[in-house]
């Protein structure tokens, strides 16, 4: 994951298709750094188009270094903007250099005043750490805005170079270039424009061609836990609050608990620890559901239950509901150096579904513990199969059989052994002899959380019923005799099971 700043708050987005008609009054020449600050009303007036990208694709190293350019009077591009006939002013060019300069200013590098209301207190652990790291980077190389501020009420206090600086923050501005024409031009322009900048991933492109279709708004209403721009703010109130509702729930069931690396504990998140992960969230939406319309939504029907789906095979993989088998992540979607495995993870979304589609739940629960045991021991067989396909998303089927195949052969009373030679037969390539060990690797983070996950598990707590792992996330208290059999409430009668073991199975 690129260890970028999120910016995306300091500039808000708007419709670009408001209006068909443009202006010519209300055009300054420049903005200069009052124009910029929180509480300015030029600043309110600034508006991305709802089809940009998260501005985010500037680290800490380049937001400091165009700071500094500013400070030490290099040559700025001029920004480029566009106004409708109501007044709303649209950047085309130069969203990111106004949002660092902006974030400056304001001292918020997505954990600050703006950043919070935007995302509605909902901002990740990594975005605070980075904003923070940004920020004392910054200090360190330049110094607060509020410092040059002082440096001008208070000269005598600072050397000459921060004096000089100062004065020279005071009179800069970036310079303004408009476009003439309607909201055709201007969207036109924005595209030729912004070819030419940082390159548009294939997973950013989907989301932008699909902003107004349930894949695109479901996606963006997870990542960011129901906050942010609100791309689903034309449907009923009612709709729009599910969405969000529903998005932070499945925000929560992916990535709480936190996860950290090196891996120092068994209650990790069911799906790594990168929120952001645009392309990990459009996947699941897909495995998670039959058909995702490609038509755009109106209403706000469809993103719902395209959520809805989501939400529900979420909640049976992880969760505290009463269906969920509480499959443990670190057995399940992690390797055994601790790093979150994509494949792993949307084959299980498969199995899942195909386990409740056919009714299989009991199936699977009794011979669980053994399947778990049999893909943790053999997880380099998942592996081979993974990098054979070469595609994460090509192996989510494959390794979806792969599981079917082991809990038949369990079910069926098949060994260890029969198994891997019905492995061997159905996948050619496979080699059954484990060759991955790396020799002569140094003590790091893999190191430390392979040696910490293979001592954990060791004492881990197990299901009273079926005998597999169990998480925090998806536990439940069962009684060993049941009451209606004369069993007790005491401690003594009691056993962590998973909900599904104790609510399902067991009756």
């Amino acid at each position: 994951m690129k260890k970028t700043v999120n910016l995306d708050a300091m500039i808000v987005r708007e419709d670009f298709h408001v209006d068909s008609g443009y202006a010519v009054s209300n055009r300054f020449k420049q903005l200069k750094a009052n124009d910029l600050r929180v509480d300015s009303a030029m600043r309110f007036m600034l508006r991305k188009p709802d089809f940009q990208r998260e501005t985010r694709d500037w680290n800490v190293t380049q937001i400091t270094n165009f700071i500094d350019s500013i400070l030490e009077r290099h040559f700025i591009p001029s920004i480029i903007l566009w106004q409708n006939s109501v007044g709303a002013t649209f950047v085309i060019d130069g969203a990111h250099r106004l949002s660092a300069f902006m974030a400056w200013i304001n001292d918020d590098y997505g954990d600050g005043e703006i950043s919070t209301e935007f995302y509605n207190q909902r901002i990740s652990d990594e975005q605070i750490s980075l904003a923070n790291k940004a920020r004392i980077q910054i200090e360190k190389k330049i110094g607060r805005y509020s410092l040059y501020q002082d440096a001008l009420k208070n000269p005598q206090k600072y050397s000459e170079d921060i004096r000089k600086k100062a004065m020279g923050l005071e009179s800069f501005a970036f310079d303004i270039q408009w476009i003439e024409g309607d909201v055709s031009v201007a969207e036109k322009s924005f595209f030729n424009i912004n070819q030419k900048a940082v390159p548009i991933n294939t997973t950013e492109l989907k989301i932008l061609e699909a902003r107004n279709k349930p894949l695109g708004i479901a996606a963006r209403a997870i990542a960011y836990s129901g906050s942010g721009y609100k791309y689903w703010k034309g449907f009923e109130l009612e709709i729009q609050e599910q969405i969000e509702s529903v998005a932070k729930e499945i925000n929560d069931l992916l990535f709480l608990p936190k996860t950290k690396r090196p891996i120092t504990t068994l209650d990790v998140a069911v799906a790594g620890k990168n929120q952001m992960d645009l392309q990990l969230i459009c996947d699941l939406l897909v495995y998670s559901n039959d058909v995702i319309s490609e038509e755009k939504d109106q209403e706000g029907k469809e993103t719902l239950e395209v959520l809805k789906n989501t939400k529900k095979i979420l909640e049976i993989i992880n969760s505290k509901n009463p269906g969920s088998l509480g499959l443990h992540p670190i057995i399940y979607f992690y390797s055994k150096k601790g790093n979150f495995k994509p494949a792993n993870f949307y084959a299980t979304v498969l199995f899942v579904r195909e386990l409740k589609q056919k009714k299989q739940f009991d199936k699977f629960t009794s011979v669980r513990a053994e399947f778990e045991e049999f893909i943790y021991k053999n997880d380099y067989i998942i592996d081979q199969i993974n990098r054979n396909l070469r595609s994460t998303k090509k192996s989510a089927i494959p390794l979806k059989e792969l599981f079917v195949l082991i809990m038949d052969s369990l079910a069926d009373g098949c060994n260890e052994f029969d198994i891997r030679q019905a492995i061997k037969k159905k996948y050619n390539k496979i080699n059954l002899v484990n060759d991955e060990d790396e020799i002569g690797e140094s003590f790091n983070a893999n190191r430390k959380s392979e040696t910490y996950i293979s001592t954990a598990l060791k004492s881990v707590v197990r299901c009273g019923i079926c005998g597999g792992v169990v998480h925090v996330n998806s536990s439940s208290v069962d009684h060993i005799v049941r009451k209606r059999d004369g069993g007790l409430g005491s401690a003594e009668n009691g056993q962590i099971t998973h909900p599904y073991c104790n609510t399902g199975y067991k009756n």
